[in-house]
């Protein structure tokens, strides 16, 4: 059992280590929504591989990765109305999501794979999808590493980063595709409902914690594995749903990083109008 365990919290760490890091660039590149449309696509894909009796992981990685890569070739082609066809992607996915596991559900023996789906489960972690994260998370270092100072500076100011020759339309079509395929991976752990936490909460604390984006982006990372494996081992403790439990505490880890900061500058402003005392 514990060595189960073990093969748990790697992978949450993991899970969380990516979501975090892909939640940063998603945010500061402005392509939330298209994350978010990616996400909800890779839940259309796992409940449609319960209907075919397949792997969800798998089917969730292709309707992501499909979804990411059809989102950012019309990004690249129109100029009004990409909110419009993000939310159309979003409301479709969802739809079918809905209707597959409707169809899945007639099935007794489905239940269970549903409940995975739709809210993460301990039992759905194995060495064949550690391995997966572990791959996952290789790739897309390299790629950080490889074209660290385009990104740079895309992070900085994207319009100047064209105007300087970088092509941000292919490294905005990679985050998407990186996206898709950590959303799509991190499924049997969160489930599809919930696997937004993991890529939003820990970028919006470390918004509280600093205004540099590389210490953003390590933040974050940290974040990330930090309320997953606590949020897996507090599941694990008290019987509580995973993707449920991953959520409520990376949403008071946000809590306690707003409420400190608040009290930080209020402290702060307090110690600067104070009028100095002259000996």
């Amino acid at each position: 059992m514990l060595e189960f365990l073990g093969l748990a919290i790697s992978a949450a760490v993991l899970s969380g280590n990516l979501c975090g890091a892909i939640g940063f660039y998603v945010q500061r590149l402005k392509i939330t929504t298209l994350s978010f449309s990616v996400a909800h696509a890779a839940l259309a894909g796992a409940s449609i591989g319960l209907i075919l009796n397949i792997d969800p992981v798998y089917s969730a990685m292709i309707t992501a990765v499909a979804s990411a890569l059809f989102l950012g070739i019309v990004f690249t082609r129109i100029e009004y109305g990409r909110e419009l066809i993000s939310m159309a992607v979003f409301s479709v996915s969802s739809a079918v999501a809905i209707f597959a596991i409707y169809l899945s559900n007639v099935r007794v023996l489905a239940t269970v794979s549903i409940a995975v789906v739709l809210w993460g489960s301990l039992l759905a972690i194995t060495v064949e999808k550690l391995i997966l994260l572990l791959l996952i998370l290789f790739i897309f270092v390299l790629y950080i590493l490889a074209y660290r100072i385009q990104i740079d500076s895309m992070l900085y100011d994207v319009k100047m980063a064209e105007a300087e020759g970088v092509n941000v339309q292919m490294h905005m079509l990679i985050m998407l595709f990186f996206a898709g395929l950590i959303i799509s991976s991190s499924l049997r752990l969160t489930g599809g409902f919930l696997v937004f936490t993991l890529l939003y909460n820990p970028v919006a604390t470390s918004f509280q914690i600093s205004r540099r984006a590389h210490m953003q982006l390590l933040a974050s990372s940290i974040l990330g594995a930090v309320s997953a494996s606590s949020g897996l081992m507090v599941s694990y403790i008290l019987d509580w749903p995973v993707g449920a439990t991953i959520a409520i505490v990376s949403s008071i880890i946000l809590l306690l990083a707003y409420t400190a900061k608040i009290i930080a500058e209020a402290v702060r402003r307090r110690c600067l109008s104070r009028p100095y005392r002259l000996g």
